[in-house]
C-alpha cells in the first residue's frame, strides 16, 4: 500500500493548513455556542446580541477561507487530494459554522426565553460532533485513525437523531402555543442538520484516506 504522505506534495501543504483552520473555525463557533446557550437566559438582551456578534465574526471568518480555498483550487493544477473532495470537505465544513451562526441567531430573533434541555443537549452532541470532525482534518494524514473518528461521529450522530425525535415529541405533545412550537422547531431543525453535517464531512474525509491508501 501507498503511503499517504506519498500524496502530500510539499507545495500543497497549504490546502490542508487550510482545511484545518476551517475546522478549527467550526469548533470555535461550536464551542462559543455551547457557551452562549449555558449563559443565555442570564444575559440581557443586548448581551446576548454581543455574544451572537462573537459567532457572526466566525462565521465571516469561515466564508473568508472557503473563497481562499476556491481560489487557490482555481488556480492549481495539482493538488494532493482531488479538488472535487476538497471542495466538498471545505464546503461542509464551512456549512457547520453556517448553521451553528444560525442557531445562535433564531434565539435572539426569535426572542427565545427558555433555554430547555432538548436545546442544551442537542448543541452539546453537535459540540462534540464537531470536535471530533476537527480530529479527522488533522488525521488526514493518519489513515488508521479514521474508522475510529467514523465510529464516534457515526454514534454522535445517532444520539441527535434521538434528542431531535425527542425533542419534537415533547414540543408537540407539551406546547400548547403555536408560536413557540415553531420557534423552537426551527431551532431544534438547525441543530439537527449541524450534526447531520458533521456525518457527511466524516463521510467524504473517509472516503479521500481510502482513495489514497
Amino acid at each position: 500500500m501507498a503511503n499517504i504522505i506519498h500524496w502530500l506534495l510539499p507545495k500543497e501543504e497549504k490546502f490542508f493548513e487550510m482545511l484545518a483552520e476551517q475546522s478549527e473555525n467550526a469548533v470555535e463557533a461550536a464551542k462559543e455556542l455551547k457557551l452562549f446557550v449555558s449563559e443565555y437566559e442570564k444575559l440581557s438582551r443586548s448581551e446576548r446580541k454581543s455574544k451572537l456578534h462573537a459567532i457572526e465574526i466566525l462565521e465571516r471568518k469561515g466564508d473568508e477561507i472557503l473563497h481562499k480555498i476556491i481560489e487557490k483550487l482555481d488556480k492549481t493544477y495539482m493538488s494532493p487530494i482531488d479538488k472535487e473532495d476538497i471542495n466538498k470537505i471545505a464546503m461542509l465544513l464551512h456549512d457547520l459554522t453556517d448553521l451553528t451562526s444560525h442557531a445562535a441567531l433564531r434565539l435572539v430573533i426569535l426572542s427565545i426565553e427558555r433555554i430547555n434541555d432538548n436545546i442544551t443537549k442537542l448543541v452539546s452532541i453537535v459540540e462534540s460532533s464537531v470536535v471530533e470532525i476537527n480530529k479527522s482534518v488533522f488525521d488526514l494524514k493518519k489513515p488508521k485513525d479514521m474508522k475510529e473518528h467514523y465510529s464516534k461521529i457515526h454514534s454522535l450522530r445517532n444520539e441527535a437523531k434521538e434528542a431531535y425525535h425527542e425533542a419534537l415529541s415533547e414540543l408537540f405533545h407539551f406546547y400548547k402555543n403555536s408560536v413557540d412550537i415553531i420557534k423552537y422547531k426551527d431551532i431544534y431543525e438547525l441543530l439537527e442538520s449541524a450534526a447531520r453535517t458533521c456525518e457527511s464531512a466524516t463521510r467524504i474525509i473517509q472516503s479521500v484516506v481510502a482513495k489514497h491508501s
